[in-house]
């Protein structure tokens, strides 16, 4: 007989589970312990459960492959929750191992106590809130099917966060192999193909695409979880229809793509608003068409009324959801892209003078992209302008950097004037969104990405949230890049503000590169735009983790754009 924490271990070995993040505590620490001298699972310590939780989903965003977040229970439900929960609303698998820390006294239940009994909190409540699927685990055998299970939930359909919590005696104790339910390898329970959607729906949308004068195609984060760059591109190209993306979607396609007209949304470009208003046909490809992405719902960017919208998703809640469609192909978005490349090619060529004259009138909508006009982006100065930074990461950095955007004004500004130059290449917290994200999301994307550049970007409020992750990337050798917009302030929250009554927005005078050199880091701060691209070449080649604080000029609000895509919107 075995024990449920070297089950539990080879179920993780079974499903190809490559890291664990987290902090051994309570039961988990006898599986901790065990992965001592293996090869196959990969124990990352952090210095907190929240940055276990971002680390996690941002490799699976990176990879396709669930990774394990792992951790006593009262902290895993609380300290990680902030990462659980994105991962729930950007559909990323995560397995979330943990335990109640009961300590088998039942009714009279220990101070760390997660059971859920009276004088405790109850766990699988929490996890319940934010995950597609926990369970408790009462015996070990329980634990081991339910981390079984776990992996199932998280890896089906709509990917997500899936939880098993133990009960102290689920732990570690010994499993019994020979009475029923029986265990069986683990791959019995993920071997499922992905859904597609009947071959009549998919003659169907080519039929409406045929009769479409300006087709458009709206791309999400869909066409990265499902990893169909390359299928969501061949189909642009065989229908000369234009791509605008939500911002999880951003660098679905590479925005160079003469195809391109970038981000649709509050944030967006001018140029994927008005494209998106003018088209007949909407094809949206694994977005949920959030507010944020649809100008809060303005008819004059999305309108049922007057365009047929087709919406892919695998997850049929999700298609039509926030717009009733004419048509909504259930499925994965990479079977249901190439099925309708397939269709598209049996018929032939589908050009007509209407959809001609739609393409070629797309350089004219991409003047409006601010990649190249805006004068913020080519003057230097002292503080460095938010829009020049931006500039100087795209001319600097090389083409196939990997970029961990955070919340707050930073991400504002990369996602509306950075432009994408390869597919999969911008990650984001677009779930929950919160400040903290950016950091100990580079960290895990450079385990994903070890022969690419990867830069987080990120604001001082964000940075100093998970500044911890640092010490995890000099521990194991991820040599980031991270870039901070220092304005001492919570910009967002400050621009917001009217003069003479700030409150609670400003922070004290703060030099974060120092901050990174007390891990050892490489560390830099820049007050002139001029001096930005050394230093930024200097970072990548000390070969450590870096921290490049740029002192920006607090003017700038992204409101101004913001006013910009209003008055796109309107006309």
């Amino acid at each position: 007989m075995a024990s449920s924490a070297e089950h539990i271990l080879q179920v993780l070995e079974e499903a190809g589970v490559e890291y664990v993040f987290g902090i051994p505590g309570g039961g988990t620490s006898q599986i901790f312990a065990l992965m001592h001298g293996r090869d196959s699972v990969t124990p990352v310590l952090v210095r907190h459960e929240q940055a276990a939780a971002i680390m996690a989903d941002a490799y699976a965003r990176a990879s396709g492959k669930p990774a394990a977040i792992m951790g006593q229970g009262l902290f895993m439900g609380s300290n990680a929750s902030f990462g659980i929960m994105e991962a729930m609303l950007s559909s990323s698998p995560m397995l979330v191992v943990t335990d109640t820390s009961d300590g088998g006294a039942g009714q009279h239940p220990a101070n760390q106590s997660g059971a859920g009994e009276y004088g405790s909190i109850d766990l699988p409540a929490i996890f319940r809130a934010m995950t597609k699927y926990t369970t408790l685990a009462a015996s070990p055998k329980e634990a081991v099917i339910g981390t079984q299970l776990a992996l199932k939930h998280a890896t089906s359909g709509r990917p997500g966060p899936a939880a098993v919590v133990m009960r102290s005696a689920a732990a570690g104790g010994e499993v019994a192999v020979e009475s029923p339910p029986l265990l069986h390898h683990t791959l019995g329970y993920l071997n499922t193909t992905k859904p597609q959607s009947a071959p009549e729906d998919i003659a169907r949308a080519v039929d409406i695409l045929a009769a479409s004068k300006r087709p458009v195609i709206v791309a999400g984060n869909g066409v990265h979880v499902s990893r169909s760059h390359d299928l969501l591109r061949e189909l642009a190209e065989a229908w000369g229809a234009p791509v605008a993306t939500s911002y999880k979607g951003k660098s679905a396609l590479a925005e160079t793509h003469p195809l391109s007209v970038g981000m649709a949304g509050v944030y967006g470009q001018a140029a994927a608003n008005a494209v998106i208003g003018d088209a007949d046909t909407v094809l949206v490809v694994g977005a949920k068409l959030s507010p944020q992405d649809t100008v809060r719902e303005r008819p004059n960017v999305f309108d049922p009324r007057r365009q047929r919208i087709i919406q892919i998703d695998i997850d049929e809640n999700n298609a039509g959801w926030t717009f009733p469609v004419e048509l909504g192909l259930v499925g994965d978005a990479a079977k249901v892209l190439g099925q309708l490349l397939e269709e598209t090619r049996a018929r032939g060529s589908m050009s007509t003078p209407e959809r001609e004259a739609w393409t070629a009138a797309l350089p004219v909508h991409r003047r409006n992209f601010r990649y190249y006009n805006e004068p913020a982006m080519h003057e230097d100065s002292s503080p460095v302008r938010p829009q020049r930074l931006v500039a100087l990461l795209r001319e600097t950095m090389p083409a196939d950097t990997v970029y961990a955007l955070d919340a707050g004004n930073n991400r504002t500004w990369m996602a509306h004037y950075f432009q994408a130059s390869q597919p999969h290449t911008f990650f984001c917290p677009g779930g929950t969104a919160g400040m903290g994200w950016g950091l100990p999301a580079a960290v895990a994307l450079k385990l994903a990405y070890r022969d690419r550049p990867v830069v987080c970007v990120t604001g001082d409020g964000g940075y100093m949230m998970t500044v911890n992750a640092l010490s995890t990337a000099m521990q194991y050798g991820l040599p980031v890049v991270c870039v901070v917009f220092n304005d001492n302030a919570l910009g967002m929250v400050n621009q917001h503000q009217p003069a003479g009554k700030k409150v609670a927005s400003e922070f004290i005078d703060t030099d974060n590169a120092a901050v990174a050199r007390g891990f050892g880091c490489f560390g830099v701060q820049v007050r002139d735009s001029r001096e930005l691209p050394g230093a930024l070449r200097d970072a990548m080649a000390s070969g450590l983790p870096s921290v490049v604080d740029v002192v920006i000029d607090r003017g700038p609000s992204p409101d101004d754009f913001r006013a910009d895509v209003r008055r796109v919107t309107e006309t």
